[in-house]
């Protein structure tokens, strides 16, 4: 007992934000003729080519490799997801979603959802492939495990266009509406709305507590600190060679974006922070705080925690899953959490 009152005399209150300087992205591969949202794997990158009906494959290594062929015949491909050697994709001309199998050469695709009008981003929890139906007006999902899996409606959306999920939550692009919203999983509650006023906004990532969105109606990509109550866009990434920007990856600090018009795909450093911002990039950071059914853990190389009572007695202990605990069980009040070294204060709503 004496141990565990010790700690509590060194919780850490204060949660640090993660800022970014905007940089600037530099083309790496020209000549991709409507490149649209890609997936990274490892050091390839799967990318749909729009226009020619087909996924490319591209090593990140060593880019000035010819690009190699995936698979042909996916009528307008759009969003791509990975999961067990198998590659998603959304066939928005073909309103279907197919797969292919990647441990063989020359896959075909096979339709696995049919009827679901002009399909877009695709992302995976679990065996669940989340997708953006913009010719529906919702957010849907399938169990891929399903011999013939159905299709089960989460939320209704205006035109969804891109699907980024952090945690317990899913962020959304509504491209007409120039809008971003977002909602719990596993939760009733309607979307909410976290940014208005953009020029056709596209694709999502994340890294850190910055959300990224391509601005392709600007020509450039923004961002907006997703942790804050009331997130504010700012400009994040610019470059001359920006046209029409769309997809976009992460794979440890560099950006990826494909250029749908300009047929390119650039990169940019996002470690290339100001000393100001470096003193911030590998803060632990919780929220929402309070918190009532979930809590995101970012930036913590452990994934076993430790929730203790404010008398120092261990109510909740695990391993996070998506960096997210599930914390509805406990009655409202202040606890302490700790993870590997990391030991921080939370309030149960």
């Amino acid at each position: 007992m004496k141990k565990q009152l010790y700690f509590l005399f060194f919780i850490l209150i204060l949660i640090g934000n993660k800022t970014y300087s905007q940089i600037s992205a530099s083309a790496i591969i020209h000549n991709l003729d409507t490149p649209n949202p890609m997936v990274i794997d490892g050091n390839e990158m799967y990318i749909g080519i729009y226009s020619q009906d087909k996924v490319i494959k591209v090593n990140l290594d060593n880019p000035g490799t010819p690009p190699v062929d995936v698979v042909t015949d996916v009528n307008r491909p759009y969003g791509l997801a990975l999961k067990d050697n198998f590659l998603y994709i959304s066939e928005f001309g073909g309103n279907k979603l197919s797969k292919v199998n990647l441990s063989i050469p020359n896959p075909t695709p096979e339709t696995i959802l049919t009827n679901i009008d002009s399909p877009l981003g695709l992302e995976f929890v679990g065996n669940d492939l989340y997708m953006a139906l913009e010719g529906d007006n919702k957010i849907a999902k399938i169990d891929v495990t399903q011999p013939i899996p159905q299709l089960i409606d989460i939320t209704p959306a205006s035109s969804p266009f891109e699907i980024e999920i952090i945690g317990n939550e899913i962020f959304f692009t509504e491209r007409f509406e120039g809008r971003i919203s977002k909602f719990k999983l596993n939760s009733s509650t309607s979307p909410t709305i976290i940014a208005q006023g953009l020029s056709y906004p596209s694709g999502l990532t994340s890294y850190g507590n910055e959300l990224f969105i391509s601005e392709a109606g600007a020509s450039k990509i923004s961002k907006l600190n997703f942790t804050s109550a009331n997130p504010t866009v700012s400009d994040g990434i610019i470059s001359s060679e920006f046209n029409y920007p769309s997809g976009l990856a992460v794979k440890n600090n560099t950006i990826y974006i494909t250029d749908f018009f300009s047929s390119s795909l650039l990169k940019a450093d996002l470690a290339a922070l100001s000393v100001s911002e470096q003193q911030y990039k590998n803060k632990t950071l919780i929220y929402p705080n309070p918190a009532k059914d979930l809590i995101t853990v970012l930036n913590t190389k452990s994934k076993d925690y430790k929730i203790f009572d404010m008398v120092g007695k261990l109510v909740l202990s695990g391993k996070l899953e998506r960096d997210s605990i599930n914390v509805s069980q406990l009655v409202k009040g202040a606890y302490i959490i700790q993870i590997g070294d990391m030991i921080k204060k939370f309030i149960k709503e």
